[in-house]
């Protein structure tokens, strides 16, 4: 029992220090706005975007949702040397890799009345209504995205 106990208070010990010393899951912000013929994306672990310093993601994807329960990736991009060039500002293109980056999918043209999941912000998403403008929403808003309705707490229209 004395052995179970020192186990546990060890866990316990280990547990608190790794979240002393920041290993938080890292959140990621999306902001998104109409930019000619494109959309232009931010992406951020802070509020603002760009965030000072840029961000590290691993790969960029891009998944258009056609409905509630069909959707396919459309775009992704990965550094070519993560070692060394992962680092980027957040501020991307929809379609165009950042610099030292390369497409591993070359994406479509965007379609109105589509909604696109952008990894690593994977809570949130874009949509192209058919009037030109960008929304950026969660999920629990896709539904109304989908039926053309406006949700009763809003969104962000760009």
């Amino acid at each position: 029992m004395k052995n179970a106990c020192t186990a546990v208070s060890l866990l316990l010990t280990f547990c608190f220090s790794s979240l002393l010393v920041g290993c938080w899951p890292q959140t990621w912000h999306l902001a998104a706005s109409k930019s000619g013929n494109t959309v232009q994306i931010c992406l951020s672990n802070e509020s603002t975007c760009p965030q000072p310093g840029g961000v590290s993601p691993s790969s960029i994807s891009v998944y258009r949702w056609d409905s509630m329960h069909d959707n396919e990736l459309v775009w992704d991009a990965e550094p070519d040397n993560p070692e060394t060039s992962g680092r980027i500002s957040g501020l991307l293109t929809y379609g165009v890799p950042p610099s030292g980056w390369s497409n591993k999918t070359v994406p479509p043209p965007l379609v109105c009345g589509k909604a696109y999941q952008v990894n690593p912000a994977a809570d949130k998403l874009f949509g192209l209504k058919c009037d030109g403008s960008i929304i950026v929403m969660d999920f629990p808003h896709l539904e109304y995205f989908f039926r053309n309705l406006e949700p009763p707490d809003g969104w962000e229209k760009r």
